[in-house]
């Protein structure tokens, strides 16, 4: 992955001269204390795995700081602490935000201390999204494999087979409408853009293409147009239904058969679960709907790292920490226990919490498909600096699409003019 600018180049020149002179400082002056670690995160369930390794950790002991989900306070507060000089060492980050974090500087490269084989405990496809110039800056945590959660009683009841293409996905919505009226297959979420951004994912196209040292903004690709169109056509049609997701309306549509098959990432069982309780067992999951007969790329939506900031005075130390947390199988099971997500270390794919029969899913097994799933995601996707700017726009002109004043793929292209605009705009290269 290629991400030059000559400012961000400079500036973490600079960061590796900090770093190697505050190892020197440490190793001149070990005490008997253990090192002491501060973390910021927010994942239900992170307090008992660090209470383990704390056990477990004599010399490095770590004081967990339960902050806001990223966009709805902790990363505003991350960089704030980063210019005061008062970071803490460690903190959760979602994939798409290291690069603003980058940009500034404010992230610690992590490769001096990471070992051939720590990297082979992680899918390679992780460490591409936390791998920016060569330098790696983050521990991948968790992803978001998707899969298409569809109720098996209802297909069954209608005669409609479980749509392996996206053709079949929408002849399957146009039989669920006569079959109910009250039905829909799905929701078309306008007020965010995030689930629409993974299925353009799949679609195969990044969104960004950093050769040359140029972010080139690619959102108006032939295969993300595919995208955008296909679901206009839906919207039209009415064949989806207009409404957010995981708000109370969505989970009573879930429990009483209002929507049928959900394309969502596997941390959403966990929601959808105890949210939806008396749909209980009539769910199954199937890989995603194709672009083509056979095809077989899935998508990802969601996921986080664990990262260390700037002004980190002991590396070494937080990143066997951010290791442990992330691979230890005990600390992976009680993650995994409190929904994070699927996790990063391979070891955890086959944990006996992922690969017993689902409850929710009427008993059915799903770690090999969200293996595959995970395995399957198109790799060579990039995040950009500006991204919670581009799911803004391209949120807003999703509602103006849906009131009729536009359409998804005029979204798209507005959406496209200001991620390259706002990227000028941090001194970098863009088209």
């Amino acid at each position: 992955m290629k991400i030059r600018p000559h400012r961000l180049r400079v500036s973490l020149l600079g960061l590796g001269v900090v770093v190697m002179l505050l190892l020197s400082a440490c190793g001149s002056g070990a005490g008997p204390q253990p090192v002491r670690l501060t973390f910021w995160a927010w994942v239900p369930g992170m307090d008992k795995a660090v209470d383990l390794f704390n056990r477990t950790h004599k010399d490095i002991q770590v004081t967990l700081d339960n902050i806001p989900p990223g966009n709805r306070g902790g990363y505003g507060k991350m960089h704030a602490a980063v210019m005061s000089g008062d970071a803490p060492c460690l903190a959760q980050m979602e994939f798409q935000e290291l690069p603003s974090f980058l940009l500034n500087s404010e992230l610690v490269d992590l490769g001096p201390y990471l070992t051939q084989a720590d990297r082979a405990d992680f899918q390679q496809g992780t460490w591409d999204l936390v791998t920016f110039e060569g330098g790696t800056y983050a521990v991948p945590q968790a992803t978001g494999p998707m899969a298409l959660y569809y109720r098996e009683d209802l297909l069954k009841k209608w005669d409609i087979k479980v749509p392996t293409t996206w053709q079949e996905y929408r002849e399957a919505a146009v039989k669920i409408r006569k079959a109910d009226p009250d039905a829909y297959i799905t929701t078309f979420a306008a007020n965010d853009a995030a689930p629409f951004i993974s299925l353009a994912w799949q679609a195969g196209t990044p969104w960004i293409d950093t050769r040359d040292e140029v972010w080139h903004a690619e959102l108006t690709s032939p295969a993300s147009t595919k995208v955008a169109q296909f679901w206009q056509d839906m919207i039209k049609d009415d064949l989806v239904k207009v409404a957010p997701q995981f708000t109370p309306s969505w989970y009573k549509d879930l429990n009483s058969g209002g929507v049928v098959a959900v394309p969502v990432a596997q941390w959403a069982e966990a929601i959808m679960e105890a949210n939806a309780p008396e749909s209980a067992g009539k769910w199954r999951a199937a890989p995603l709907p194709q672009w083509e007969p056979g095809g077989k790329a899935s998508a990802s939506y969601g996921g986080s790292a664990t990262s260390l900031l700037r002004g980190c005075e002991h590396p070494e130390e937080a990143v066997e920490f951010a290791l442990w947390i992330n691979r230890d199988p005990r600390s992976v099971e009680m993650l995994i226990k409190s929904g994070f997500g699927w996790p990063a270390a391979i070891s955890g794919m086959s944990n006996p919490q992922l690969t017993k029969p689902s409850a929710f899913l009427g008993g059915q097994q799903t770690a090999q498909l969200f293996t595959d799933s995970s395995n399957q995601v198109p790799q060579g996707w990039v995040w950009w600096p500006t991204f919670d700017d581009t799911v803004k726009i391209l949120s807003d002109r999703f509602e103006e699409a849906l009131s009729g004043q536009s359409t998804l793929v005029d979204a798209l292209k507005a959406a496209e003019t200001r991620t390259v605009e706002q990227i000028r705009t941090k001194g970098l290269r863009a088209e």
